[in-house]
């Protein structure tokens, strides 16, 4: 089991929904001075995707390296006509694995990228499960989308830069970008305390490591002495999840 490196010194916040999300990350994209990395499995073209849209527009207008990365797939919808605008302004924008047709989809396709991912300068960055898209953009329209994010000061931020950059990288070499690849500096500010609180960044893929979410979940689950909380979108069990909070639950 690979047990990630838990960090200390950080200032995490809890961010329900895209209603206190989306103000924070624009907030942040309008206070870039340097760089901003954007990864979203989908970018929709409604009132909040306009909003981030435009806050990416302003930062690539004030010379701040703005770098978008979709998913071919969930951001498929997102107007060609709004793709070329952020060029214009000097977003700089990679798909990963773009669908040219339904009929052609094959089964290594079916490996997206899921990431909603957020990393500025050296200050902030924000993780979680909420894509760019309204809260009530979507079939039932009397409840909002209820999803959460957390935003990261501190030393863990440098792991979430690392960890977009890296991505960044491979998808630009693998689309000829190579002008587009450079990793920029991070300021010492990023390695400074910011709170008392350890986190880590945990990173799945569809290759080696594919299950490393999982084991973090199970370890955290066998060592729990208190309380499970699990807050989730998606909830699939295995049998090795399923037998972990059994026995938790008898404990």
């Amino acid at each position: 089991m690979n047990i990630p490196d838990f960090v200390e010194g950080n200032r995490i916040t809890l961010l329900h929904n895209g209603s206190e999300y989306f103000p924070a990350l624009e907030a942040a994209i309008d206070g870039a001075q340097n760089v901003v990395h954007l990864e979203t499995y989908i970018f929709e073209y409604d009132a909040t995707g306009v909003r981030i849209s435009e806050a990416l527009k302003r930062a690539a207008r004030r010379d701040v390296t703005v770098r978008l990365l979709l998913d071919g797939f969930g951001s498929q919808d997102l107007p060609q006509e709004e793709i070329q605008s952020m060029l214009n302004a000097g977003v700089q924008i990679l798909i990963f694995r773009k669908e040219t047709s339904p009929f052609g989809l094959r089964r290594n396709r079916l490996r997206r990228m899921h990431r909603k991912l957020a990393a500025i300068d050296s200050s902030i960055a924000f993780v979680g499960g909420i894509n760019i898209i309204d809260d009530l953009n979507h079939p039932e329209p009397l409840t909002p989308r209820f999803d959460f994010a957390i935003s990261i000061e501190g030393p863990l931020q440098r792991k979430i830069i690392s960890a977009a950059q890296h991505l960044w990288m491979i998808v630009a070499l693998a689309r000829l970008k190579k002008s587009w690849v450079k990793h920029d500096e991070m300021p010492r500010s990023s390695s400074q305390l910011s709170g008392n609180q350890r986190g880590a960044l945990v990173i799945r893929d569809n290759f080696r490591h594919r299950r490393d979410i999982e084991e973090v979940y199970l370890h955290a689950i066998t060592n729990a002495y208190s309380e499970i909380i699990i807050a989730n979108a998606y909830f699939l069990p295995g049998i090795n999840l399923r037998r972990a909070l059994s026995d938790a639950s008898k404990r």
